[in-house]
């Protein structure tokens, strides 16, 4: 991030410059009645929700008539809004003369809304989840949502789907239930280690923008690096498939695990969710399940075994995760 956005704003101030969605009867109706726009009072940005604590602000930006009279007329009317989770917001209307004027989010204050909010004791947890493949943990954490949602027992949400590579099946999963997605690609000509810097700097400044407060490595192959490991500590979580410590580190993925498990004449074999530190599958362990080893398994059918329990692991784990930073926020 620089320190100053462009067009001459103010320094720790980000240029967003992308549409938000006003929740119907948030205006305020007598500002309305006055024959100014007023300003949302609860809106959707990126997938999530905001509400208004406080009109910090408003400013008009004129433009001159384009007949040539001289005369000059509001361009912009901007309202600087601070919301209940603490973002500094700058939005206007677009004035394009029709009733489909959009409002658009100009700015965002660094440092409040571009930080990962701190979860508090009622709110679903908020993350994003990360992803390299087709998506079926993803899938999974959609469906629990969804249906702890119906129950009104939503532990956590899921703002914004991040995938590594172009092309990824998990992406499209992720448009099918209305979740915003977004790539953090490796730089190409790189060496590995500058590659997983790149692509886990990215992850963090899209994170930030989201508002998430837990990061979910759902079959996510790059190996975190940098910053983001010290920003989102105790707040990101990785999913392995074999009981770690045993079978995990650099190269230890997809059939390569499966094929070391069946080599080591292990009995049993299953998955992991552990905390991410800054090591490669090193961190601690939330939550094992097993599965045993049956004899003439191959890498595809220990691995076909171990999907299904994956699936239970990585909602479990957000779970207990989003248990933990609730106690913790109380």
């Amino acid at each position: 991030m620089t320190d100053a956005a462009p067009d001459g704003l103010p320094p720790g101030t980000r240029l967003i410059s992308e549409t938000i969605y006003p929740e119907s009867g948030s205006f305020d109706a007598a500002a309305m009645a006055r024959g100014e726009p007023g300003y949302p009072s609860r809106f959707k940005w990126r997938g999530r929700d905001y509400r208004v604590r406080s009109l910090l602000g408003e400013r008009k930006t004129l433009r001159s008539c384009r007949s040539g009279s001289g005369e000059r007329y509001i361009h912009k009317h901007m309202f600087t809004l601070e919301t209940e989770s603490g973002e500094i917001m700058t939005v206007y209307r677009t004035r394009s003369g029709s009733k489909k004027d959009s409002w658009m989010l100009y700015t965002i204050e660094a440092g409040r809304g571009t930080s990962p909010r701190k979860a508090d004791s009622t709110s679903p947890l908020r993350a994003a989840v990360l992803v390299s493949g087709g998506g079926t943990n993803l899938q999974a954490l959609i469906d629990a949502a969804e249906a702890d949602r119906q129950k009104g027992t939503q532990e956590y949400e899921i703002l914004l789907v991040i995938a590594d590579r172009e092309g990824c099946y998990a992406l499209e999963r992720a448009a099918r239930a209305g979740i915003p997605t977004a790539l953090a690609l490796p730089p190409g000509g790189v060496h590995r280690t500058e590659a997983r810097r790149a692509v886990s700097d990215r992850v963090l400044e899209l994170a930030r923008d989201a508002g998430a407060e837990a990061l979910i490595l759902a079959g996510f192959l790059t190996i975190m690096s940098g910053p983001v490991i010290d920003e989102y500590a105790g707040r990101m979580i990785n999913l392995h498939p074999a009981l770690l410590p045993k079978f995990g580190g650099k190269g230890m993925w997809g059939h390569h695990v499966h094929e070391a498990v069946l080599a080591s004449g292990d009995a049993e074999s299953g998955c992991t969710v552990h905390l991410v530190d800054s090591g490669c599958d090193t961190g601690a362990i939330l939550l094992q399940r097993r599965v045993p080893v049956i004899p003439g398994d191959t890498p595809d059918t220990l691995a076909e075994r171990i999907h299904a329990e994956e699936h239970l692991a990585i909602v479990e784990g957000t779970r207990v995760l989003a248990r933990r930073l609730r106690e913790a926020a109380e």
